[in-house]
């Protein structure tokens, strides 16, 4: 938990945050919520006008003034690119893959601009990491990394975006909410055997027999692939055939991971244990059926299996 901030500096932070409200995307940079405040090195620059004012005044040189107040010029005239090049920026979507706890995420934000021209040397900072400078051009993905610690619905920490551009006089800066989570699904580890079939009392049946098809997800056509087996719906909105990939649900019995199998473990080495057997499940393409206290998932298979298990361990209670 991060420190209470005190102070001017932290009123001023308390009354930025009111003013972020916490918002899914896309989330566009309103110039009301843009703030500019000089750097050490407009001090300096500042000192050195300063500086040239006096020796024009003491000689009465106006070639000094020129040079003075053109410099001070350019000066002002960075204020306002430093500002302008924020201004206009859109977050438009965030995409964050699961990961286990411990692993680092990674985030793909996705940047537009409603003007033509690009905004250069853009930084970034989520939470705590490391400033990450980049340019944004019509359309820009930027790649964040975002530790981990533990499992569960991980909410996105406030992202400050900031310009020093095109001189580094002026820092301009505004702070991003979106409520957006990562699913931080628990670390797979255990020791205990892998359960080989079914629940006690659990009668697997088909009505069709032992060689029946169950969906298993969509996969890109291959020549050879039976028309029957091509999903037209989903394709029209890709750019090649999509074919519906099939898996059978004979032979073996599913296995059957059971929370209630393993009372011998704490609350977090279960959850560590169910993961791994699942994990190496679908990766063995094993059908698998997950039992909760109160929620039973499967059997299945596949991807999507997966993710559905390893979201209701990350998210229990």
């Amino acid at each position: 938990m991060a420190a209470p901030r005190r102070g001017i500096g932290g009123f001023v932070a308390r009354q930025i945050d009111r003013r972020t409200p916490r918002t899914p995307p896309p989330l566009a940079v309103s110039p009301r919520r843009l703030y500019i405040l000089p750097t050490a090195a407009c001090g300096l620059f500042a000192l050195l006008l300063l500086v040239m004012t006096l020796g024009a005044t003491n000689y009465g040189n106006n070639l000094a003034f020129v040079l003075t107040f053109w410099l001070g010029a350019v000066g002002l005239v960075s204020m306002h690119r430093a500002h302008r090049n924020l201004s206009g920026l859109t977050l438009d979507e965030i995409q964050a893959a699961p990961v286990f706890a411990g692993d680092t995420a990674r985030l793909n934000l996705v940047f537009t601009r409603r003007a033509r021209r690009d905004r250069r040397r853009l930084g970034i900072t989520l939470g705590s990491t490391a400033t990450r400078f980049f340019d944004v051009g019509p359309h820009t993905t930027v790649e964040i990394d975002l530790p981990t610690t533990r499992r569960g619905r991980l909410a996105l920490p406030t992202m400050r975006l900031e310009s020093r551009y095109p001189l580094g006089l002026f820092r301009c800066w505004t702070q991003l909410a979106p409520d957006v989570s990562v699913m931080v699904h628990p670390r797979p580890h255990g020791d205990s055997a892998t359960p080989t079939g079914p629940a006690d009392g659990a009668v697997e049946s088909s009505p069709h027999g032992g060689n029946e098809t169950e969906f298993a997800g969509l996969r890109a056509y291959r020549d050879g692939d039976p028309a029957r087996d091509i999903d037209w719906k989903h394709s029209a909105r890709r750019p090649h055939l999509l074919v519906r990939e099939r898996a059978r649900s004979g032979g073996a019995p599913s296995a059957c991971f059971d929370y209630g199998a393993l009372d011998h473990l704490a609350l977090e080495a279960r959850l560590s244990q169910l993961a791994l057997w699942i994990v190496e499940a679908d990766a063995a393409g094993r059908r698998y059926e997950l039992v909760l206290p109160e929620a039973r998932y499967g059997p299945d298979q596949g991807p999507r299996h997966r993710r559905v298990c390893l979201d209701a361990l990350a998210v229990f209670s």
